[in-house]
């Protein structure tokens, strides 16, 4: 519950009336995202407001889950999956707040709703309808940047993670069930992966040209993807281009976005600068700042000034070596330093204006985490939002599959798939806090604790080779994505931990090596199992490691 403080002076920032809720999300957005799964806003991962297709759109919309979300909100209450934007309130970080945004956003949107004529003719005090749709549907996507995981990219979950592609529930069905809705909306976000790869996208947009073009569809693309079919499309619908670039240095962009070529995705952001000012819109760059790049956006703020476009900026608290939000306060404040001694000057034009107003936005929302509370909220954030994902995404959200006796790799696994990547993202978030934080309360030491405690137990119950199968696949896959690597792993290396988990079932010391893996840090079993290329270097690397003979690993703290 935000303390009455906080309250007050975010309703003096955001120039709303005393009682006014937190934030207005639950009452004029849903967004959609992978594998059917409806909130209320891409931050709120735990008020999951239905699935689709066992939930319709309607269905959504009016269900119990989102009037126990909205009167949350009205009572400043944001447990219920809210916790991001409660951390970033709590640290005065109003101008990165989400839930600012969606307060003004409401004002603004409702005020374009009645200048386009799109307001229902409902009474909205009784059967309110949503003005902001925000669809992030599909990983497909032809990059593999380091920041991502295989949620947000095909191509890393078929190549990096070696799974099976993900499956799409959206279809026309979907499209049909939205149509009551969409002569009403303002706005439309579509993300990815990558949105010119998602076929339920181009049915979407052909829809929405068709019952509502006065619908702005804001499109965040990577900028790699253009042809004359995409720019017919783009002619005919309201957009507003988003650009995800990290970088105006070739070395630095392609070392993050793996896979693009600079060269060609500058000459496609020139043709959407040209279409933007060709319409009238403004244009945007939504920019990364990550340990890899921050010393560039001074120089990025001066390219974008000079050639008109927004430049915005993510939040990136994921994956924690990359972000600048868990550098130690020392560093953190180095970085602050340089970014105070290169503000933009102020100048009259809309653009300048703006890019100077988000870049110290940045400044106070990097000097928000020097503040140790605000670091330990920041954590806690982090562990909420990573337990709310592996519910999400992964089958078996019970207890009751691990009581089976789990002999080969199938449905019966579901929890220990589970367990295992919420065991790793714990203790990587963990690992990471206790190299830069004094004190860590026992509320989130407790967390490794009985994770740890889960795990050993899973063991317990479970055939070792396929323990040991599943908990080291968990661990590449969720290390490389949470906790953030620049060279990543030989995909042929889940074959070799298959072999090796097959080998140590044999090994007279199979459970002590175990429970030496399930102990150590994974960045150092990550760093073991990367540095291999057979089966034979995963068997040295490990059994000559985690072995009682080898070096012991003892439990964290």
């Amino acid at each position: 519950m935000l303390s009455p403080e906080i309250v007050e002076e975010f309703n003096r920032i955001r120039n709303t009336p005393a009682g006014t809720s937190a934030c207005p999300a639950a009452s004029i957005n849903l967004h959609f995202s992978q594998q059917g799964v409806v909130t209320a806003c891409c931050f709120n991962r735990q008020q999951v407001l239905g699935v689709y297709p066992e939930n319709s759109v309607d269905e959504i919309w009016n269900g119990e889950p989102i009037r126990e979300l909205r009167e949350a909100l009205e009572n400043n209450d944001l447990s219920k999956g809210c916790q991001k934007c409660e951390q970033q309130l709590e640290a005065r970080d109003y101008g990165g707040a989400h839930a600012l945004f969606y307060s003004v956003y409401a004002r603004m949107t409702e005020e374009k709703r009645i200048q386009r004529g799109l307001q229902p003719e409902v009474d909205q005090a009784i059967t309110p309808l949503p003005m902001r749709l925000e669809f992030n549907i599909h990983n497909s996507c032809n990059l593999e940047c380091v920041m991502c995981h295989g949620l947000a990219s095909s191509a890393i979950r078929t190549r990096r993670e070696r799974l099976s592609p993900m499956p799409n529930p959206y279809d026309e069905a979907f499209v049909d069930q939205l149509e009551p809705f969409l002569p009403y909306v303002v706005e439309a976000d579509f993300m990815g992966g990558e949105p010119f790869l998602i076929h339920a996208y181009q049915m979407l947009w052909e829809r929405i040209a068709k019952v509502n073009p006065k619908m702005e569809l804001c499109i965040l693309t990577n900028a790699t993807i253009l042809d004359d079919k995409i720019k017919e499309l783009l002619e005919r619908i309201n957009c507003l281009m988003h650009v995800s670039i990290d970088s105006m240095y070739k070395e630095t962009y392609e070392s993050i976005r793996k896979g693009a070529s600079f060269e060609q995705v500058m000459e496609n952001c020139m043709y959407y600068l040209d279409l933007m000012k060709r319409k009238g819109l403004p244009y945007t760059w939504r920019y990364c700042p990550m340990r890899q790049n921050w010393k560039e956006i001074p120089e990025t703020v001066r390219f974008c000034n000079e050639k008109g476009i927004n430049l915005m900026y993510n939040q990136v608290d994921s994956p924690v070596n990359f972000s600048l939000h868990t550098l130690p306060t020392a560093e953190l404040q180095e970085v602050i330093d340089f970014f105070k001694e290169n503000i933009p000057p102020e100048k009259p034009s809309r653009v300048e204006l703006e890019n100077r107003k988000n870049f110290i936005e940045l400044i106070q929302r990097l000097e928000g985490f020097l503040v140790a509370e605000n670091r330990l909220n920041g954590l806690k954030s982090r562990l909420d939002i990573s337990n709310s994902v592996i519910n999400q995404y992964t089958k078996g959200k019970d207890k009751t599959s691990k009581r089976v006796p789990v002999v080969v790799v199938g449905e019966s696994t579901n929890y220990l798939v589970q367990a295992s990547k919420r065991y790793v993202a714990t203790r990587i978030n963990v690992d990471q806090a206790q190299i830069t934080e004094l004190y860590l309360p026992d509320v989130v030491s407790d967390r490794v604790t009985e994770q740890l405690a889960d795990m050993m137990q899973l063991l317990a119950e479970t055939d070792g080779a396929v323990f040991t199968k599943v908990f080291l696949n968990e661990l590449v896959r969720t290390y490389s994505g949470v906790g953030g690597v620049s060279d990543v792993h030989d995909g042929d290396v889940f074959a070799w931990i298959e072999q090796f988990s097959a080998s140590l079932a044999s090994h007279e010391h199979q459970r002590d090596v175990i429970t030496n893996l399930l102990n150590a840090t994974p960045g150092d079993v990550y760093e073991l199992l990367a540095a291999s290329r057979s089966a034979g270097d995963v068997t040295e690397h490990l059994v000559g490691r985690f072995a009682p003979s080898g070096e012991q690993v003892h439990q964290p703290a």
